[in-house]
């Protein structure tokens, strides 16, 4: 990913650069501090919202991220505990928990994981496999009042791992609009445009400030393109927790 991440940068400053030195060479950044005034106010009020537009979005993917590590950390803490309440319950309740929690964290790790990493839509066909987990809980007989508690705890639990759940997927379909993207690409491209018509300065560095300023442009944008989706590209949220309840029921 940063090998990527360079190679788009250094090719958009160099164009960006090139067209600067095009337009020096041909005559068309001459001294003019009428031009340098009228191009300035445009250009510090497009680049002034394409810098806020950015950080905005970076700051709401950043946080996407983090609130997707948190799910997936808690659906995973909720489904063993479930798992513990559920081992308090007479048979047949507690196989059927036990069944239905391991089929499930396997079915997320080897079939959804995957799906969210490039973006494919998830099914319900993991939830399915604790469909039978209600039931066994309602229809589990309770001899005294601990196991009770431990009935209540485990439908409670049940419900956590469902919200949980919708959390992480909620997360996995958190790629920003194709309206962002070309409000995004808009700015740029308006940004970039508008430095390359400053005159006054030499050639020197009046490409080095248009090359500078398209790379720094350039690497905002690939930085929230690569982090928009929590568990694919450089943000890559893995399975670790579930791993773990895994480990825990073998």
């Amino acid at each position: 990913m940063l090998w990527e991440a360079l190679l788009w940068v250094i090719m958009v400053a160099g164009l960006a650069g090139t067209a600067a030195y095009l337009l020096r060479k041909r005559g068309n950044g001459r001294d003019d501090d009428a031009t340098n005034e009228s191009v300035g106010q445009v250009f510090t009020l497009v680049a002034g919202l394409q810098v806020v537009l950015a950080s905005f979005l970076l700051i709401g993917v950043l946080d996407a991220n983090a609130g997707a590590a948190k799910a997936a950390s808690d659906e995973a803490d909720r489904l063993l505990a479930l798992q513990w309440a559920g081992d308090a319950l007479p048979e047949p309740a507690r196989g059927t928990i036990t069944t239905a929690v391991h089929g499930y964290t396997g079915e997320v790790i080897e079939v959804e994981w995957p799906a969210m990493s490039s973006g494919a839509p998830v099914d319900d066909t993991a939830w399915s496999r604790l469909s039978a987990v209600r039931t066994a809980i309602a229809t589990s007989p309770a001899t005294d009042e601990w196991q009770r508690s431990r009935q209540i705890a485990a439908a409670d639990r049940l419900w956590e791992v469902y919200e949980a759940r919708q959390a992480r997927i909620e997360a996995a379909g958190s790629a920003l609009s194709p309206m962002m993207w070309l409000a995004l690409a808009l700015g740029a491209i308006l940004s970039v445009g508008l430095s390359l018509l400053f005159a006054g300065t030499s050639a020197r560095v009046h490409v080095a400030v248009v090359a500078s300023f398209a790379a720094v442009v350039t690497f905002m944008i690939f930085t929230i393109f690569e982090l928009q989706n929590p568990y694919g590209r450089a943000a890559a949220v893995g399975p670790a927790a579930f791993d773990a309840v895994l480990a825990q029921l073998t």
